[in-house]
């Protein structure tokens, strides 16, 4: 029997060894066990088996109640017509060299270039490729035709426009780190495979960020206002960009405080503690609704979160990937449900390189049915 602590996170379901390093799936994890020692929450728990991301061969089984149903499934992106819980994004957020949180602690940089001396052009960079929404019809403009490809459609109006618009792809432009964007009064956020993880960085530049139409949406998005916290483009038309440039220069004050309140939106909406609190309250939403006990005593697989980050931290394809210290430091000696030291490396390990606890440790749902 595994001994459970209240306000603890367990994982039911382990990620393949070779498919670990990338920050996508650690960051979430790394902020949902931060989320869990700041609330340190003694009520039902929930564990992340039930915010179970769709498994690659499109296995649905479920053996809890309602039966025949999909367990809630979180990402970080969607459409209006998608029924997934929206999380931050969180790598890029705090795992990425140039992550929010990083870019959030250059505050004073970034805005050190004042408003006035920054160039009257809009500027982008991003790697060439699009999505599969645009210019199939999904995503339509006003004069009702198909929005383009936003990177690469906006490398010709560029080509056309550079008194206006230096937005390109890297194959024909090399890259400005973001935080020496600030040089310019304007900056384009596109969309890459889904919603751009930039778009929120973007807003702590000081600069007015002009954001292509999209059908996707962030966790943070209900709460955006166009005209308020950016300007939207390729809206009306897909060439509208030209037009609504013109705009922000022809009312450069009120594009300055645009660009002043999505900052403000940025730093008291993005930032590390609002989003462990949106996490916080997601989960403890969402523990409301089910209608069965949470508990590790029939599981075989039931790994405490902490044990999971401590094995990041030492393993070498994810070692790098987040600052794991920052966290285990604070909490991780403190933490009832952590192992002294590193003893459950090799343990977790095996786990890690066991192909019977991926996509989900099922050796138990039989029982779990019965």
């Amino acid at each position: 029997m595994v001994r459970t602590y209240p306000g603890t996170v367990y994982l039911n379901n382990l990620i393949p060894g070779e498919r670990l390093g990338p920050h996508e799936h650690i960051g979430l994890l790394v902020e949902l066990y931060e989320a869990s020692q700041v609330y340190n929450t003694h009520g039902p728990r929930v564990m992340p088996d039930q915010m179970t991301f769709v498994q690659p061969n499109g296995s649905t089984s479920w053996p809890y109640e309602p039966k025949g149903g999909l367990p809630p499934i979180v990402a970080w992106s969607k459409s209006d017509d998608n029924g997934v819980l929206l999380v931050p994004y969180s790598g890029a957020f705090r795992c990425a060299s140039d992550s929010f949180d990083v870019l959030e602690t250059h505050l004073k940089h970034l805005h050190s270039i004042p408003w006035s001396d920054r160039k009257e052009v809009a500027f982008g960079r991003w790697n060439g490729f699009c999505t599969y929404y645009y210019g199939t019809g999904l995503v339509r403009s006003a004069d009702g035709k198909a929005v383009p490809c936003p990177r690469m459609y906006l490398n010709d109006v560029s080509k056309a426009r550079p008194d206006m618009l230096d937005a390109y792809d890297l194959s024909l432009a090399k890259h400005v780190p973001l935080a020496h964007q600030n040089a310019y009064k304007y900056i384009v956020s596109t969309d890459g495979w889904s919603i751009s993880s930039k778009f929120d960085k973007y807003l702590l530049l000081g600069s007015l960020v002009l954001k292509a139409a999209s059908i996707r949406t962030g966790f943070y998005y209900d709460a955006l206002e166009p005209y308020v916290h950016y300007v939207p483009y390729m809206e009306r038309h897909k060439d509208d960009i030209v037009e609504t440039i013109q705009w922000a220069r022809d009312h450069d004050q009120e594009a300055h405080n645009i660009a002043r309140r999505g900052v403000a939106f940025a730093r008291a909406h993005l930032s590390r503690p609002a989003r462990l609190c949106y996490l916080f309250r997601l989960l403890t939403e969402l523990a409301k609704q089910y209608r069965y006990p949470v508990s590790c005593r029939r599981r075989n697989l039931c790994v405490p979160l902490v044990e999971e980050l401590k094995f990041y931290s030492k393993y070498s394809q994810t070692e790098r990937t987040c600052d794991y210290r920052e966290l285990l430091d604070r909490y991780g000696e403190s933490d009832p449900s952590a192992a002294p030291g590193s003893t459950r490396f090799d343990e977790l390990y095996g786990m890690h390189h066991d192909p019977l606890h991926w996509p989900r440790d099922d050796l138990h749902v039989g029982q779990l049915q019965r």
